[in-house]
């Protein structure tokens, strides 16, 4: 059939969008029968949660944006959390979502909701397509949108009669695809930047997931082997340096930010996740960030710099030429991170049972290789992640810790990777509350053969939860905390995949190396020493 649908599925496909992510529905045929034409791969998840998550996933491993589908009203509601989540990620996903016929708009039909209120507060762009020949501008416009100096999500919402019917002849068509145009940083706010850090004693750069968005990678390294500047990387930003790289001081800038009297912040804001920016009082703080309206908000700078990361790590390379970072410095931070290690090195090393979560993370790292992938979810498990787990790629560590905090990525997270990278060994840490969020992926995972290792954390309670009530309320009275030991990975078994319960520190390796040899979407349950934390 000729219709919108098909055209629009030729669109993404010349757009770089080749996996389309959906839980099917009536309101949304044509797209999917135009995917078969287009050559657009179809991924159908359990819920359409998932096909947020896992969109957001292949857009977090890859930098390149995403797209899901899903039918109206309750499909849309379903996927509002993975909107949210790319709202806080920056995460360049497309959600298209059908609705209800514009004839019956308003009389109380089936699945009827008002989407485009709810979808405007977290997308970037947000258009309902009442005429079909205006949907080549709004969906160029949506790509312009999230791909943009600020990236993020984007939302379409097609009635299901404007999805039926063709696209006129006479439509322009002519409004791209294009590129999305980059702005460098002032010269005179680089030069001041470059005095400020060559006066500073112990300066820090912290990278955040800005610098992933806009492919700042190569340049990072670049001026930190020029420079010998200590780098540290936050949220999608990890791995953009390797963490084996002698510059890179992995993802907890507390170590550095605290002892510094400059830090250099490249795409990242000052919110919860980051100390409220309550670091350097005493110091100075440069800030770079493509959106003006975030320079300085939480905390007052010393110099904003408003321009995309990757241009203006290119401007300071070049400033900078000569400048190198004080040798003593370097060794207060060396030292720092040898302290830390030996703070959790009992935990590393631990042999009880159940097993301390330390060894878990030890482990994983020990397996991990330059191929490797992570996608991490949950309260306890999800925070020991972030300060522990190599990220030795960008986009090798997909996390749900955002501000926003949400469970259920994890194996969405998973899927997206996989199919992004599918010579990857992609690992899902997840905690065994989270995992419940998105258990039935696994369905997924085997009927579309996506293979992937879900290891599961589980402690038998929500942990965050348990640990934070008891002090309140006293020790029998932590209320709806208790899951309990579940044997999850026989529900794995059961729909085909492999599945394994490891309870001896010394097994998980070899379960890890079982679980990549079988080829199968895996589960390795993890049995873990409850109310013990990393």
């Amino acid at each position: 059939m000729d219709t919108v649908g098909g055209w629009l599925a030729q669109y993404l496909k010349a757009r770089g969008i080749d996996t389309l992510f959906t839980l099917t529905g009536g309101h949304i045929f044509p797209l999917l029968d135009g995917c078969l034409d287009a050559g657009v791969r179809v991924v159908d998840t359990r819920h359409e949660q998932a096909a947020a998550f896992a969109a957001e996933g292949l857009a977090l491993r890859t930098g390149r944006p995403a797209a899901y589908l899903v039918t109206a009203g309750p499909g849309f509601a379903n996927a509002v959390a993975g909107l949210a989540h790319a709202s806080v990620t920056l995460a360049p996903t497309l959600c298209i979502s059908g609705a209800s016929p514009t004839k019956e708009d308003d009389k109380g039909a089936p699945q009827e909701l008002e989407q485009l209120r709810v979808a405007e507060v977290y997308a970037r762009y947000a258009k309902t397509v009442r005429r079909t020949e205006r949907i080549p501008q709004y969906v160029e416009n949506a790509f312009q949108h999230m791909t943009g100096p600020t990236p993020g999500p984007a939302f379409l919402e097609i009635p299901q009669d404007v999805f039926y019917k063709p696209l006129p002849q006479d439509a322009r068509t002519d409004f791209g695809p294009r590129a999305t145009p980059r702005s460098a940083g002032d010269p005179s706010d680089i030069e001041a930047a470059a005095a400020l850090i060559r006066q500073a004693e112990r300066p820090v750069v912290v990278v955040g997931s800005g610098g992933f968005w806009s492919g700042a990678g190569e340049a990072l390294r670049q001026l930190a082997e020029q420079t010998r500047l200590p780098v540290f990387t936050r949220n999608a930003a990890r791995g953009l340096l390797p963490d084996s790289h002698p510059q890179c001081y992995g993802g907890s800038p507390g170590l550095g930010v605290f002892k510094s009297d400059l830090v250099l912040v490249l795409g990242s804001r000052f919110n919860s996740t980051f100390y409220y920016g309550e670091f350097a009082t005493d110091g100075k703080v440069i800030q770079v960030d493509c959106n003006s309206a975030a320079l300085g908000d939480n905390r007052g700078i010393d110099l904003g710099i408003c321009g995309d990361a990757r241009l203006v790590v290119e401007q300071l390379t070049q400033t900078l030429e000569g400048y190198v970072a004080q040798d003593e410095w370097i060794a207060v931070l060396d030292g720092a991170v040898e302290k830390r290690r030996a703070k959790f090195a009992a935990g590393f090393q631990s042999e009880t049972t159940p097993i301390h979560p330390m060894r878990l993370l030890r482990e994983l790292n020990d397996f991990a290789d330059a191929d490797t992938t992570f996608c991490v979810d949950g309260g306890d498990i999800g925070v020991a992640a972030a300060r522990h787990l190599v990220a030795e790629h960008p986009g090798s560590q997909l996390s749900n810790a955002s501000i926003l905090g949400a469970l259920g990525p994890g194996l969405p997270f998973a899927l997206g990777a996989k199919l992004a990278q599918p010579d990857d060994t992609v690992i899902c840490l997840t905690g065994d509350g989270a995992f419940g969020f998105g258990a039935m992926e696994f369905d997924t995972a085997v009927r579309l053969d996506i293979p992937f290792i879900c290891v599961i954390g589980n402690d038998g309670m929500w942990g965050m939860i348990e640990r934070a009530q008891r002090p309140i309320f006293g020790e029998d009275r932590a209320v709806a905390a208790t899951l309990g030991d579940r044997p999850y990975e026989k529900m794995v078994q059961a729909l085909g995949g492999h599945g394994e319960r490891v309870e001896d520190p010394d097994q998980i390796r070899p379960a890890l190396e079982r679980a990549r040899e079988s080829g199968l979407p895996a589960c390795i349950n993890v049995i873990l020493e409850p109310k013990v934390t990393g």
